[in-house]
C-alpha cells in the first residue's frame, strides 16, 4: 500500500483540479474529478465578517461583546449542475469512535431532529487519534504505519457519511471539532436559482481559518486594546453538498489537519461553537431570574447542578448576554409601554387588578400607580394606619417609588400598592392618595404615618383632613442629631416621646428653648415647633397608631428592594423585583397563620387563667406582647375602687412604689359596647389591652377576655376565613403560556426525585436515559404545535414615551468641613460630637482625627517633637 503521499495530501478529497499531490491507496487514484464537482468561487464570502471587515468570531475563548446570534448569508448565483453522488456500499462504511455513536438509521445517514440536547452529555473526553500528520514522534515504523493506517480509514468513514440535513452535518462536525480541541465557524454556502432558493452546499471551517484584515491590527484612532489574534489560515474544513435526487447531504471535501496546536479537553467549553444555552437551561435561567436570583449565583447553580465547567454548555459571560438579549426583546417597544402592556395583561387575567397611570404633556410617563387583588383585600383587613414614604435610586430615571405599607394580625409588613412618581410636587401626590382612594373603593384610613416633606404633609391635609397624621420619628431623631448639641439630645426626646398635656408640652418646650436654642438651631426649632402637633407626643396621644411611630415599615421594604435593584434598572425590573418581594412577605404571613392555626402558646406567668384565654383569641406575636404586661402586673395594685348605682364600677390602678402616678380603670356592665376602659388609653394607641386593664381582670377573677378588648385586625379571625391568595402570576413570564409554567415545574420535582432513584440501579439508569433520549430525538415536532397560544405583552397598547430624567432630592449630606479644618460640622455649622463622627482615623495620643499616634502630625508624637527641634536647629 502506497501511503509516501499521506502527510503532503494531508488527506484532502476535492473532485476536479487541484494543486495538492496526487492521494493514491493501492493502484487506484483516488484524485479523479467528479463530473458534478465545482470549486468555491472569489465571490462567495466569509459569513464571520462583520461590515467592517472585523472578525465576528475572531476571539475564541472569550467575547468582550454580544454578537449578533444570526449573520447575513451571501449567496452564490453561478449556474447550478447535477447534485448526483455516488451511494456508498455498506461494507466500505466502518465503525469510528465518535462518528458511530452519533448515526442512527440505516446507510450511515445521520438523523437530525433539532439541537439535541444528548450533546452536553459527555463521556470522558477521548482524543481521536487522528490529527496532523506532521513530525514523526519517537516509536518504530509499524507504529507509524498503523496510525496512518488508521488516518486514512477515518478520512474514508468521513468521506462517505450522508446527513438528513445541513444542520446534522454541522452538529456532526461541531461534536469532532469538541473532541479535537478547536472551534467550527460556518463559512462560504451556494443556493439554487430561481424564487424558492435552497442552500445546496455549505462549508464548515475551523474558526482559525483565513486572516484579519491589516487595518484592524493598528490603534489608528482606536482607544480599545484590540483583541488577541486568533486567526492563522488554518486549512481544516468539512464540505458538504446537498443530492437533490435522494435529498440527502453528503461530504464533497474533508480536511483534518490543522495549522495550529488544538485546545486541551479543559480548553474546549470555552472554544466559540461549543458555548451554546439550549431551550431549557434557557427556560430555568429564565425561572431563577424571574425570582430574583443574582446570575453568579445562577451559574454557580448549573456548576453545582452538572459537576464541573466542561459539561454547562456555556460560560458566564454567555449567561449575562443571554438575560440582556431577553431584557432586550422585552423592552423592544421601550421601557414605559412594556411596563403598561405588562398592567394591561394582568388586568386582563385578573379582574380585581388596578392600575392607574399619568403622562406629561410630550406623552412620557409621568407617574404609575399599582395594586393586586390581594393587596386591596389587605387593606380592607389592615387598612387602619397607613405608612408611605419614598425612595430613591431604584431605576435609571431616578423616579422616587412609592410603597403603601401596613402591619397585619401578626404585626408584619403587609403592602397595600406602590406608585412610581416622577416629582415630588403637591400636585403629584394629590394624584397620588386620591388614586389610592380610588383603588381601595373611598375607604379611607384612621391614621397616617408620613416624612417630614411638606409637600407631602400638604398632600395629606388636603386629601385626608379629617385622619391623624404623624412624621416619622426616625427622621425626627436623625435631623436633631444634625441640629442640636448631643448634650440636648435627652431632653428634647423627653418632648417627642413623653405622653403629656398639650399644656405641659408647651412648658417645656419654652424651657427647652431658653436653655438651648441658639443662632444656629433657631431656624430648625421654629420650623419643628409648627409641626409639632405632627410629632409630640402630647398631641399624638388620641391617635391610633397600634404602637407605631416611624415608616420603618416602608423602609423595611425598600431595603429589600435595594438588594436588587439600582440606578440602572429599568421600570420592568423594578416591577418583577416589587412582586419577588410581596410574595416573600406573603410566604412569611403564611407560614405565621399555620403557627397561630396549629400551635398555642405557653402560659409562664401566675395569671395563667388570663393567658389562656388571651392564647384562643389573640395570635402568638400579639399573645407575646401581652404576656409582657401580664409580667408587669405584680407591680401594680388596686389603691382605690368606687361602684355606681347601676352596677358600673371604677377601679384606681397605681405602682407599689409610685402610687402618686395613678390610673382609673372603668368596668360596666356587661351590655354595655364599652365594657373596660383605661385612662392610660394605650389600647387606642397599641390595639392591645394595657396592664391596668389586666390587672382589673384578675381582680374580677373573669375566665375571657371581654370582646372590647380584642381588635378583629390582631386576632386570629383577623380575615374573616376569606382566603388569601398568595402566589404571582408574573413567575410566568419566560414561557409562551401560563400552564406551561406549571407543567414546567411539576416535571422538574418529578424529575428531581426520578433521577434520585435511577442513578442508583444500572438497568433502570439506562431505560431512564433511553426515554428521555426518545424525548429529546423527537423535540422538533413537540415544538411545531400550531396555533400555540403565547404570554407575550399586548402590543394594542398605545406607545408611551419612557420617563425623563428626575433629580430626586434624597437625604441632604451629612457632612461638611470647616473652611479652617477644625472638624466635621453639619449643615447650620455645629461641630459634629465624637459618636456623630463615625469611624474615622483618629489618633489615640491627642485625640484629633486624620492621622494615628504614629505619625508626624501627632502633637504628642515624640518623632513630631524632634522634627521641629531640629528644624529650629538648622535654623
Amino acid at each position: 500500500m502506497d501511503v509516501s503521499d499521506l502527510s503532503a495530501s494531508s488527506m484532502e478529497y476535492e473532485s476536479g483540479n487541484t494543486d495538492e499531490e496526487e492521494f493514491n491507496i493501492s493502484s487506484a487514484n483516488y484524485n479523479a474529478p467528479r463530473e458534478d464537482e465545482e470549486s468555491w468561487g472569489d465571490d462567495d464570502v466569509d459569513e464571520s465578517m462583520d461590515a467592517d471587515g472585523v472578525d465576528v468570531e475572531d476571539d475564541n475563548v472569550e467575547q468582550e461583546e454580544d454578537d449578533n446570534v444570526e449573520q447575513e448569508e451571501d449567496v452564490d448565483t453561478d449556474n447550478i449542475q447535477s447534485d448526483v453522488v455516488e451511494e456508498a456500499t455498506d461494507d466500505e462504511r466502518l465503525d469510528c469512535g465518535f462518528v458511530d455513536e452519533v448515526l442512527v438509521g440505516d446507510n450511515s445517514s445521520y438523523d437530525y431532529y433539532g439541537d439535541s440536547d444528548l450533546e452536553t452529555i459527555e463521556e470522558p473526553v477521548r482524543r481521536r487519534h487522528v490529527k496532523s500528520v506532521g513530525k514523526k514522534k519517537n516509536g518504530s515504523e509499524d507504529e507509524d504505519e498503523s496510525d496512518t493506517e488508521d488516518k486514512r480509514k477515518f478520512y474514508w468513514e468521513v468521506m462517505e457519511k450522508t446527513f438528513v440535513s445541513e444542520a446534522a452535518a454541522y452538529t456532526f462536525y461541531n461534536g469532532y471539532a469538541r473532541q479535537e480541541g478547536f472551534s467550527v465557524r460556518k463559512f462560504k454556502f451556494k443556493e439554487t436559482k430561481g424564487a424558492n432558493k435552497i442552500v445546496r452546499r455549505r462549508r464548515f471551517v475551523c474558526s482559525r481559518e483565513g486572516k484579519r484584515n491589516s487595518k484592524f491590527l493598528t490603534m489608528d484612532n482606536r482607544t480599545r486594546r484590540l483583541r488577541p489574534l486568533s486567526r492563522c489560515n488554518c486549512k481544516a474544513e468539512l464540505d458538504v453538498k446537498l443530492d437533490r435526487g435522494s435529498g440527502v447531504w453528503r461530504v464533497a471535501k474533508f480536511v483534518y489537519k490543522h495549522s495550529h496546536k488544538c485546545a486541551e479537553p479543559s480548553e474546549s467549553p470555552f472554544l466559540w461553537s461549543h458555548r451554546r444555552i439550549k431551550d431549557f437551561q434557557k427556560a430555568e435561567i429564565l425561572a431563577l431570574a424571574a425570582a430574583g436570583v443574582r446570575k453568579h449565583v445562577i451559574m454557580d447553580t448549573f456548576l453545582s447542578k452538572y459537576g464541573r465547567y466542561t459539561t454547562v454548555g456555556f460560560t458566564r459571560k454567555d449567561l449575562y448576554n443571554m438575560c440582556c438579549r431577553e431584557k432586550r426583546k422585552l423592552l423592544a417597544g421601550g421601557d414605559a409601554s412594556s411596563a403598561i402592556a405588562m398592567m394591561e395583561n394582568r388586568r386582563k387575567k385578573f379582574a380585581d387588578f388596578f392600575f392607574e397611570y399619568d403622562v406629561d404633556s410630550k406623552g412620557r410617563l409621568k407617574s404609575l400607580f399599582w395594586c393586586d387583588a390581594q393587596s386591596r383585600q389587605d387593606y380592607n383587613d389592615y387598612g387602619d394606619v397607613l405608612v408611605f414614604d419614598s425612595t430613591y435610586k431604584m431605576n435609571r430615571y431616578g423616579m422616587p417609588f412609592v410603597p403603601f405599607v401596613g402591619i397585619n394580625n401578626h404585626r408584619r409588613t403587609t403592602v397595600f400598592a406602590c406608585a412610581i412618581l416622577s416629582d415630588e410636587k403637591e400636585s403629584t401626590y394629590v394624584w397620588l392618595l386620591k388614586t389610592f382612594l380610588k383603588a381601595m373603593l373611598q375607604q379611607k384610613p384612621k391614621s397616617i404615618i408620613t416624612d417630614a416633606d411638606s409637600a407631602m404633609i400638604r398632600a395629606v391635609r388636603s386629601v385626608f383632613p379629617e385622619q391623624s397624621h404623624r412624621i416619622c420619628s426616625w427622621h425626627i431623631e436623625k435631623n436633631m442629631a444634625r441640629h442640636l448639641s448631643f448634650k440636648s439630645l435627652s431632653e428634647f426626646r423627653a418632648l417627642l416621646y413623653y405622653t403629656t398635656t398639650p399644656d405641659i408640652f408647651e412648658e417645656r418646650w419654652h424651657a427647652f428653648i431658653q436653655k438651648w436654642q441658639t443662632e444656629k438651631t433657631q431656624t430648625w426649632l421654629k420650623r419643628m415647633y409648627k409641626k409639632r402637633r405632627l410629632w409630640a407626643a402630647a398631641y399624638l396621644s388620641e391617635g391610633f397608631w397600634l404602637g407605631m411611630k416611624s415608616n420603618q415599615r416602608s423602609e423595611s421594604l425598600n431595603s429589600c428592594l435595594h438588594l436588587h435593584l439600582d440606578y440602572g434598572m429599568t421600570l420592568v425590573d423594578l416591577i418583577l423585583h416589587y412582586e419577588n418581594a410581596i410574595v416573600r412577605i406573603r410566604e412569611t404571613e403564611a407560614k405565621d397563620d399555620c403557627i397561630s392555626s396549629q400551635t398555642s402558646p405557653v402560659p409562664v406567668t401566675n395569671l395563667r387563667r388570663i393567658e389562656r384565654a388571651a392564647a384562643k383569641v389573640f395570635t402568638p406575636a400579639n399573645f407575646y406582647i401581652l404576656q409582657q404586661e401580664i409580667y408587669k402586673i405584680e407591680g401594680i395594685e388596686v389603691i382605690d375602687q368606687y361602684k355606681g348605682t347601676e352596677g358600673e364600677m371604677q377601679f384606681v390602678v397605681a405602682w407599689k412604689k409610685r402610687k402618686h402616678a395613678k390610673f382609673y380603670v372603668d368596668y360596666k356592665p356587661a351590655n354595655s359596647d364599652k365594657l373596660v376602659e383605661c385612662s392610660c388609653r394605650r389600647i387606642i394607641r397599641r390595639g392591645l389591652p394595657c396592664k391596668h386593664i389586666l390587672h382589673v381582670l384578675d381582680v374580677l377573677d373573669l375566665d375571657e377576655i371581654p370582646g372590647c378588648l380584642v381588635l378583629l385586625r390582631f386576632s386570629k379571625q383577623a380575615r374573616g376565613g376569606l382566603p388569601a391568595r398568595r402566589t404571582s402570576d408574573l413567575h410566568d413570564w419566560g414561557f409562551p403560556v401560563a400552564k406551561e409554567r406549571q407543567r414546567f415545574t411539576e416535571l422538574n420535582v418529578l424529575q428531581a426525585e426520578a433521577l434520585q432513584v435511577a442513578y442508583k440501579d444500572p438497568l433502570l439508569f439506562e431505560r431512564t436515559k433511553a426515554f428521555y433520549a426518545d424525548i429529546i430525538s423527537n423535540k422538533m415536532e413537540y415544538d411545531n404545535v400550531p396555533n400555540r397560544p403565547t404570554n407575550s405583552l399586548n402590543t394594542n397598547v398605545n406607545e408611551l414615551g419612557d420617563p425623563a430624567q428626575v433629580a430626586a432630592r434624597g437625604a441632604p449630606k451629612k457632612r461638611k468641613r470647616r473652611d479652617d479644618g477644625q472638624g466635621p460640622v453639619t449643615i447650620n455649622g455645629r461641630p459634629l460630637s465624637y459618636d456623630e463622627r463615625g469611624r474615622g482615623i483618629r489618633c489615640t495620643r491627642c485625640k484629633k482625627a486624620g492621622h494615628t499616634k504614629r505619625s508626624l502630625k501627632c502633637d504628642l508624637n515624640p518623632r513630631h517633637v524632634a522634627h521641629i527641634i531640629g528644624g529650629q536647629d538648622d535654623e
